[in-house]
């Protein structure tokens, strides 16, 4: 994606990675309709959809996977660029868009795409760039795309912040097991996966199903967000989280730094008081 060798060999891999977890769970079916509604709607929070005019405003989804969310942005947008430089996913978004003409799909990278500069009215990465080896540089290469008076919508691996020990102590031992597991084979990472999503996503997000349901507070339950979703949604985030070699968090500081850097205006970054965190959208003047 960008000039040292070492990040590029490196994107390749998490690339390759997501290509093949993207031909796994392309969403065509419509079993997960609302449960991915309501995740684009948490998703959204910091921004309002409805005050793009659909009739021109253009959208950009970098990391587009299998469209699942690019899908979501038509109804606002005249036109979306879908980009994904992914074989696997590719193949997904070119047979899940194929009469839909309003979306322009991209096999290219967000350090290196053919998007006109300045031309976007919304940019959106969701749950992408902390994948990215230079995840500030990825930040200034979507700001170049955005026209002035455009926003940008994010989705960023968050470092815990408020968290109790216990929580910070159970991040770090999962982590641990997620550096072995991506090193694996993909049908064993994706088998381990989903075996992972069987014993620990699925109890702990049904326990805090029931609890929610009596009143109490679930926050600090791990994977307590994922409450109302499908099997195939928590099979799906399980090898998003534990497939990939490259993962980043930060800080709300270190993200406003960031943005800060690339040329948004501060003065309009808001962040997201639901999970998942940080979601956050600023924009550019």
């Amino acid at each position: 994606m960008h000039d040292h060798p070492k990040d590029e060999n490196l994107d390749q891999k998490v690339i390759d990675g997501f290509g093949h977890e993207w031909s796994s769970f392309d969403y065509s079916s419509s079993q997960s309709t609302e449960a991915l509604d309501a995740q684009f709607s948490a998703y959204c929070s910091p921004i309002n959809l409805l005050m793009f005019d659909k009739s021109n405003a253009i959208a950009g989804d970098f990391g587009a996977g299998s469209g699942r969310w690019s899908s979501r942005l038509l109804a606002n947008f005249s036109k979306v660029y879908a980009l994904e430089p992914s074989d696997g996913a590719f193949k997904v978004l070119e047979q899940k868009f194929k009469s839909e003409s309003r979306v322009i799909i991209l096999k290219e990278t967000v350090g290196g795409n053919s998007i006109p500069d300045g031309s976007l009215d919304l940019a959106m990465s969701l749950g992408v760039l902390h994948h990215i080896p230079d995840t500030s540089l990825a930040i200034k290469d979507v700001f170049k795309k955005i026209k002035t008076g455009g926003y940008f919508l994010c989705y960023l691996y968050y470092k815990l912040e408020g968290k109790p020990l216990f929580y910070r102590i159970i991040f770090r031992a999962v982590d641990i097991a997620r550096r072995l597991i991506s090193q694996m084979p993909h049908p064993l990472k994706a088998l381990t996966s989903k075996i992972i999503a069987g014993v620990v996503y699925w109890p702990l997000a049904r326990l805090s199903r029931l609890l929610g349901k009596f009143g109490m507070n679930t926050s600090n339950i791990p994977l307590h967000h994922y409450a109302e979703m499908p099997f195939m949604m928590l099979a799906n985030d399980a090898l998003d989280r534990f497939g990939t070699s490259l993962e980043q968090r930060f800080s709300k500081a270190e993200i406003t730094e960031m943005l800060d850097s690339a040329g948004f205006d501060i003065s309009t970054l808001k962040f997201s008081e639901i999970e998942p965190f940080w979601t956050f959208s600023v924009k550019k003047l």
